[in-house]
């Protein structure tokens, strides 16, 4: 876990999982990279599920909780892109009674009918993704690493919450893969 390349871009990927990140981190992010406010608060304002600022209030302190973690189990994902390899971590209730993060994410079984008719299915980086409007929070003590293993480790994503498997892509996903995706998100919604 020390030698893990994580580089700005995946920072900046990763900002979507926070509600707000800390000034400084912000001034380090813009000053050695082009990005620019407008392009980052675009980021935190995508929905999805997202860390608590008590918890970690950017990408480095949440690397650094993550590392000084000592409870978590992985999981080896093998593709034809290369080696991915996702650590999931379980953070104690005693250590985090009200999460470490909300998530977003919901099985669409466990709506009432009401609720069902107040989906709406929204373009997601050019995915159709069901979303809902609710007043609820699910607190999560749970968080996902995605690895490449090819070369050095290098973090693609950190996210909190339940496991999901990437949008539906036809470019990069094998069928197999694709089909796991379509199913998943056909069954899913975020909550907005």
């Amino acid at each position: 876990m020390n030698d893990l390349i994580f580089s700005y871009t995946q920072q900046f990927h990763i900002l979507r999982h926070f509600k707000k990140i800390d000034e400084g981190y912000r001034k380090v992010l813009k000053s050695l990279t082009d990005y620019t406010d407008e392009d980052i608060n675009a980021q935190l304002a995508i929905v999805g599920s997202k860390f608590y600022s008590e918890f970690a209030q950017n990408p480095i302190q949440l690397l650094k909780k993550i590392k000084a973690h000592q409870n978590f189990k992985t999981q080896y994902i093998i593709n034809n892109k290369g080696d991915r390899k996702v650590i999931k971590l379980f953070f104690k209730v005693e250590d985090y009674p009200e999460g470490i993060a909300n998530d977003s994410l919901l099985l669409i079984d466990e709506l009432s009918s009401e609720n069902k008719k107040k989906l709406q299915i929204k373009d997601r980086n050019g995915f159709l993704i069901n979303h809902i409007k609710l007043k609820i929070y699910k607190p999560s003590w749970h968080l996902n690493i995605v690895l490449s293993m090819e070369g050095k480790p290098m973090i693609i994503t950190i996210f909190p919450g339940k496991e999901a498997p990437s949008f539906p892509n036809p470019k990069t996903q094998e069928a197999s893969d694709l089909k796991e995706s379509k199913h998943f998100w056909k069954k899913h919604a975020f909550i907005i």
